[in-house]
């Protein structure tokens, strides 16, 4: 199992589960998704909504492992986290395509399409949606 590995190699830290430091960050996860459906859909702003709506979800897997006492030193061991420990492979997938995607724009200056733009816009909402039967917390997303 690749997310075990990351607890042996440093990658996810083993941490008092934290409810309120969970709520908040959906609180954020939920912000950052408003925000990212606002701005207006031109080619100068696709990076911004794609890195908005990316940073979204990233908050609220991270609020899934916080609530389960894990912190993770790496956005890659989130994908292995929402697979290999909360049985979610097909979210597990998407996260990572989301995660490269972000990746290249903030290291690579990769242009994002059109396409890719309004998927996110679709898909990110709904995985977020999908995640919620893993929350213990008690907060509308």
């Amino acid at each position: 199992m690749k997310f075990l590995q990351s607890i042996d190699q440093g990658f996810v830290k083993k941490v008092q589960p934290d409810i309120l430091k969970a709520k908040s960050l959906m609180k954020a996860s939920e912000e950052a998704i408003a925000t990212a459906s606002k701005i207006p859909l031109e080619p100068s702003a696709y990076k911004s909504i794609v890195r908005e709506l990316y940073e979204g979800l990233r908050q609220y897997a991270e609020a899934l492992g916080i609530q389960e006492g894990y912190k993770f030193e790496s956005h890659e061991v989130i994908t292995y986290f929402l697979d290999e420990i909360k049985n979610e492979k097909k979210a597990s997938l998407q996260f990572d395509k989301y995660r490269r995607i972000r990746n290249g724009i903030n290291y690579y200056g990769d242009d994002v399409a059109p396409e890719t733009v309004k998927e996110a816009l679709d898909n990110i909402p709904l995985m977020i949606n999908i995640l919620k039967k893993h929350s213990k917390v008690k907060y509308k997303i």
